[in-house]
């Protein structure tokens, strides 16, 4: 009984610490604003891929005009709400293969769940709940309902796409036809209406939109968290550029008349470091010592177990790989990988190894330590960034050292 007061206590637990450091300078978030217009029914002065993204705006507004509070409060009980079905659902995951407490801590009380609040404008709280319910569905068999929520969750956000592609891989030739069909029809449905949206989509300050528009970001996001060379344009215009060039007339990429490069910085790749190595702490120590394991197919799942750990797997490393693509918030699209680090890891520790000694809970504070010095170092100036992410860097290095030595090494703990 106690085991169990604990298990449930820790999410509840880490509901308040959320709610009390996520919740300040909410509003201030970077694309916040683009979100609250949605909410206030302005679709016209919304540029995209923000335009698209209408279910959380609606239910926001839908909150603010029934409370009478106005939407940015609704906003902040949609939050609330999705905090609360995402905590239930992943104890539940985690309840659903009796993981020990040291995992559940180890989830529970990391700063991610502030994180993942304090961004309560944007859909990614709203996405996470969606995701994990569909995962919870998936796992316990109702495969039909499980596709059926890839319409709200592409509503929510259009990498739904990802989601459903990842799900064809793992649930190829493990599930029946009427479930696909379900998929393919919800994937549709929400992608007609998301054009819709984006029709009315206002022009963003590029003049571009679309696949143009998504491989110009990816273009720029490479240069300035993998190289450390941030890239200037005349409407993007963060720096005194070191280098320009005007692009010849006739090959304008709408309202970009010129490139250049800004002057180097270690910023960008420092801070994708700390973010990649500290943000799910010694979880990549872990990932690189079983990976041999991780992706061996294993007989003995069950169906749905199976096509949970082969999603987890393919979605999780592609969101933390693809992560330096995608914007200059690291340490945010880091987190789009939790499925990996709070599903698939787990459940692997959980059902491999004894962890109940002294060793794991020695593991569960590097971790701890790891995971909250990185969330402290980005809420500081950029200069703390390097010294920040060599130290979790070294973590995670004598994390990997110890569990080889104890636990891989251990004949009795493996578990039979």
């Amino acid at each position: 009984m106690s085991k169990r007061f604990l298990f449930w206590f820790l999410p509840a637990w880490c509901l308040c610490f959320a709610l009390l450091l996520g919740l300040p300078y909410a509003a201030y978030v970077p694309d916040a604003g683009q979100y609250r217009l949605l909410a206030l029914g302005q679709h016209g002065a919304v540029p995209a891929p923000f335009s698209a993204r209408i279910l959380g705006p609606a239910m926001a507004g839908w909150l603010g005009r029934v409370t009478g509070l106005g939407v940015d409060t609704g906003f902040l009980l949609l939050g609330i709400v999705c905090l609360i079905a995402l905590l239930g659902l992943m104890a539940g995951l985690l309840w659903s293969w009796r993981a020990p407490l040291v995992v559940s801590a180890a989830i529970f009380l990391m700063p991610f769940w502030v994180d993942i609040f304090h961004d309560y404008y944007l859909p990614d709280l709203l996405h996470a709940a969606l995701l994990a319910a569909l995962l919870l569905f998936l796992l316990s068999g109702y495969t039909s309902l499980a596709f059926v929520l890839l319409f709200p969750a592409y509503l929510a956000r259009e990498s739904t796409l990802l989601v459903a592609g990842c799900l064809v891989f793992a649930c190829w030739r493990r599930i029946r036809l009427r479930p696909a069909l379900v998929g393919a029809l919800a994937i549709l449905s929400a992608g007609l209406i998301s054009r819709h949206y984006n029709q009315e989509a206002a022009v963003s300050i590029h003049g571009i939109s679309g696949g143009t528009y998504i491989l110009g970001k990816f273009i720029w996001s490479f240069f300035k968290n993998v190289l450390g060379l941030p890239l200037w344009s005349n409407t993007l215009a963060e720096c005194s550029p070191i280098w320009v060039k005007a692009i010849p007339p006739g090959s304008h990429f709408g309202a970009i008349r010129s490139i250049g490069l800004c002057q180097p910085s270690l910023w960008g790749p420092t801070r994708l470091l700390l973010a990649w190595f500290g943000v799910f702490g010694i979880g990549p120590a872990l990932a690189l010592a079983l990976w041999r394991k991780l992706i061996a197919p294993a007989h003995e799942q069950t169906p749905g177990r199976a096509m949970v750990f082969r999603f987890c797997l393919v979605y999780g490393l592609i969101s933390i790989l693809m992560a330096p693509l995608l914007g200059a918030s690291a340490d945010r699209l880091v987190e789009y990988g939790w499925p990996f680090y709070f599903v698939l890891l787990p459940w692997f520790l959980s059902t491999s190894y004894d962890l109940r000694d002294l060793r794991s809970s020695g593991l569960l504070l590097l971790h701890l330590l790891t995971c909250w010095l990185a969330w402290f170092a980005f809420r500081q100036q950029p200069r703390s960034y390097l010294p920040a992410a060599l130290l979790v860097l070294s973590l995670n290095a004598l994390a990997y050292t110890v569990f080889r030595r104890t636990l891989l090494a251990s004949p009795g703990h493996p578990r039979r």
